[in-house]
């Protein structure tokens, strides 16, 4: 049985492929088995597609397609990078009966998918930067705090300082201390630009 054809556009990667030329008919229910019958990876983009049959090897069941959104993490032990799938949150999913319109979903997902920004702050690809990631995620979760404006002041890095900067809640008074003592020049301008805005002067 031959794979089923699927036009790959630039950029990904088929990293599993059990998807054949085949619809479901009996004696054919183990085509239709496994957890994944296809999987699609595209590293500058940061997407993952997931390509389903469920219930596995039932003849009524479909095809469950799975976009995430994913991050990489850098591997000492290898020096490869390891991708992490958001699977809690998929981007999209798309199910159908119909193996023809499950390829041409696929190829036009691997057209328009647009690419996903990690948000974390790394110092290199893949590699957190501690402890600006985890004032980060205390600023995302918990919103800003005297506290955390003094961590970051004292052991934050510019891009931390310039999130900080750009928070909904972030007052004139938080700023001038920014202009001050900013970590770099350019975060220093850009609280000095935001001094000027309207919403923050005198």
């Amino acid at each position: 049985m031959n794979l089923q054809p699927l036009r790959i556009e630039a950029g990904w990667t088929v990293k599993y492929n059990q998807l054949y030329e085949i619809d479901p008919a009996v004696g054919f229910e183990d085509y239709f088995d496994g957890s994944s019958l296809l999987i699609l990876e595209n590293y500058s983009r940061l997407k993952f597609i997931d390509v389903e049959w469920r219930p596995e090897r039932d003849l009524d069941g479909e095809y469950q397609v799975r976009v995430l959104n994913f991050i990489e993490n850098f591997n000492q032990k290898n020096n490869e990078f390891d991708i992490d799938p958001n699977w809690e949150n998929p981007f999209l999913t798309f199910t159908t009966k119909s193996r023809i319109e499950l390829v041409e979903k696929l190829e036009e997902l691997m057209r328009i998918l647009p690419a996903y920004k990690d948000p974390r702050i790394t110092s290199k690809k893949g590699i957190v930067s501690e402890p600006s990631e985890t004032y980060r995620l205390r600023l995302k979760d918990c919103g800003i705090s005297n506290e955390l404006v003094e961590n970051i002041l004292e052991n934050g890095n510019a891009k931390i300082q310039n999130l900080l900067l750009d928070h909904q809640d972030i007052t004139r008074k938080i700023i001038k201390r920014f202009a001050k003592n900013g970590k770099n020049r350019k975060v220093k301008n850009k609280a000095n630009q935001k001094l000027n805005d309207k919403r923050f002067k005198e």
